[in-house]
């Protein structure tokens, strides 16, 4: 009987670190109808901190479409425009590994700071930070492989987050 608890007990510390994934987690993983990474869901209050970052990347600049710009936009300041480019740098990252800009008036790094499946996607948990003067804010990402619809022919790195 001792060997059954214990067993239990141990099946159930996997299981609880399992679901402490660290990252952000969609709200929608156990629906079946989520098929590809873009249909993840994250919960508002995630959301809101990546609203947040982006704000807080905000600068004003004349000569810019509607007079601002957004250091946040990593892809822009690393010359990554191309279509699938941006997103295949960051599933490229190794845990540890950075990409690194410079905005107009800040400083931005994304670091991979693990690689853990969410539900059955591979995925790769980042960490982006802007620091402008003294300041730092920083927020969760998020990039799987997957489909990027319905009518792809191959998986690819997708930033859902």
């Amino acid at each position: 009987m001792k060997h059954h608890i214990l067993a239990t007990a141990v099946v159930l510390a996997v299981a609880s670190a399992a679901q402490a994934a660290s990252g952000p987690q969609p709200i929608n993983l156990g629906d079946p109808k989520v098929r590809r990474p873009g249909q993840l869901k994250f919960d508002a209050a995630l959301e809101a901190q990546k609203s947040a970052f982006k704000a807080f990347g905000e600068v004003s600049c004349d000569d810019c479409e509607g007079g601002v710009s957004f250091d946040t936009a990593a892809n822009k300041f690393l010359g990554l425009r191309d279509m699938w480019a941006f997103d295949s740098a960051l599933g490229a990252l190794e845990v540890g590994q950075s990409l690194n800009w410079r905005g107009r008036a800040s400083v931005g790094k994304i670091t991979a700071v693990s690689a853990e499946a969410v539900g059955p996607f591979a995925c790769k948990q980042l960490r982006w930070e802007l620091t402008r003067g003294k300041e730092t804010r920083a927020r969760d990402g998020l990039v799987c492989l997957g489909k990027s619809n319905p009518d792809a022919d191959n998986d690819r790195w997708l930033e859902v987050f």
